[in-house]
């Protein structure tokens, strides 16, 4: 379940841009003389992808709407900058970012229930994206584009049911998936930065919010930590409970901190901080190279880990992809992960190839290949193979009813750059 803290991260986020009205997005100042359109990367998408249909639904694939959702946002507030000018610029910015934040709200939402529901359709149950007060009966539901909708108009908080008594460790991890979610969101907010060099104002917003989302969830709900604060309905509440049940030494307060370390510990933080008080757009920051790190704290079954996630730039077309996650707070375990993403030449159609495995604890391999077919389009085919034992595949495996094995999926998409 899933109840919004946007009150808070309103006013934080706004008071960061306070000294720097400007898109950062974008390499120009605001400025009402100014009437010429930002600088555009042309590097924005729209996909469509085959794990867009219900039946085939992953937690990564939709982040990718979700993150082209933001970028579309974006390029709208750039398009209202560039054609309004006088007094009324600063007004229409401020009301197109109030928009921009009720969109993500609604996706946001969705997204939180949706990760409840394919966690609990791995592990052999049917799902119903809902509202928290609807006492009907259970019926199947599984359109998240039609519940992303409907969160547009509908302010109650929202909820997932299930139809199938989950085990303690089905049920823990299925209470945390919808914070793990947000975790993702921002995870491949940051990445879309270091790919891109440019973020904007509802990219830094969600940023911050996914990351600070936990701590904020788990500060608001009073609990002892006992397994029967399971029965309560709040995640972290029930999180912290199962914790209990099963033995593990993390607590609520400890889904609190690591999302407030996880926020204080990444390089993307500093530079939208940076840029927020200065003239210049937000660059992400580097030594020598190397990316400096951001960290990202997920809740999984052993515990609380931290994610670290870097890169070093080899050759401007190949990055070495890099990082570790590591439960602190728990039973500890370690996973490591490496990788590339190289763009080839037009000797091999220009496509862009990315691998990563994942291993120590379970082997883990995810592949990615975007080949361009047109001047603006381009074919995408992404695979992953995870071990049900790791933390990664915990996260994105589609199929856990044993808890053990592996499990493949594969989807297509086709994306339009504008």
């Amino acid at each position: 379940m899933k109840k919004f803290y946007f009150c808070f991260m309103f006013s934080f986020v706004p008071l960061v841009y306070g000294a720097n009205i400007p898109e950062t997005s974008y390499e120009a100042a605001i400025d009402e003389s100014e009437s010429t359109a930002y600088s555009l990367n042309d590097k924005d998408t729209l996909t469509f992808s085959s794990a867009y249909l219900s039946s085939q639904y992953t937690n990564k694939q939709l982040a990718v709407f979700g993150v082209e959702l933001l970028r579309g946002l974006a390029r709208f507030e750039n398009y209202l900058i560039s054609n309004v000018n006088g007094d009324n610029k600063k007004i229409v910015l401020w009301a197109d970012r109030i928009f921009s934040i009720w969109i993500y709200n609604s996706f946001n939402t969705a997204y939180h229930e949706i990760g409840h529901g394919l966690k609990a359709r791995a592990y052999g149950s049917n799902y119903e994206l809902t509202k928290h007060n609807d006492k009907d009966s259970f019926s199947k539901n599984e359109n998240f584009f039609k519940f992303f909708l409907k969160r547009l108009v509908n302010t109650s908080r929202a909820s997932c049911k299930y139809d199938k008594e989950l085990t303690d460790h089905e049920a823990l991890v299925t209470a945390a998936a919808g914070m793990n979610n947000e975790v993702y969101i921002s995870e491949k907010i940051s990445r879309g930065f270091h790919e891109r060099k440019n973020i904007s104002f509802i990219e830094s917003f969600a940023y911050i919010y996914g990351k600070l989302s936990p701590t904020l969830y788990a500060l608001s709900k009073s609990s002892k930590n006992e397994v029967s604060d399971i029965e309560r309905s709040d995640d972290p509440v029930r999180v912290g409970g199962y914790y209990k049940k099963l033995g593990i030494s993390a607590t609520k307060n400890d889904i609190a901190l690591g999302g407030l370390v996880s926020t204080l510990l990444s390089g993307t933080t500093y530079s939208i901080i940076k840029s927020a008080f200065s003239e210049n757009s937000a660059t992400p920051l580097s030594f020598h190279n190397f990316q400096v790190p951001d960290t990202f704290s997920y809740v999984t079954s052993k515990g609380i880990s931290y994610k670290i996630a870097s890169a070093y730039n080899f050759q401007p077309d190949l990055k070495i992809l890099f990082g570790a996650e590591h439960v602190f707070h728990g039973k500890s375990t370690t996973e490591v992960n490496l990788g590339f993403n190289k763009l080839f030449d037009s000797s091999l159609h220009n496509a862009n190839v990315e691998v990563v495995s994942t291993f120590c604890n379970g082997f883990n391999l995810e592949a990615s290949c975007s080949i361009p077919v047109m001047e603006k389009l381009s074919v995408n085919i992404s695979a992953g193979s995870y071990s049900c034992r790791s933390m990664l595949g915990e996260r994105h495996a589609k199929n856990m009813k044993n808890n053990k094995g592996r499990n493949s999926d594969i989807s297509v998409s086709v994306s339009y750059k504008y």
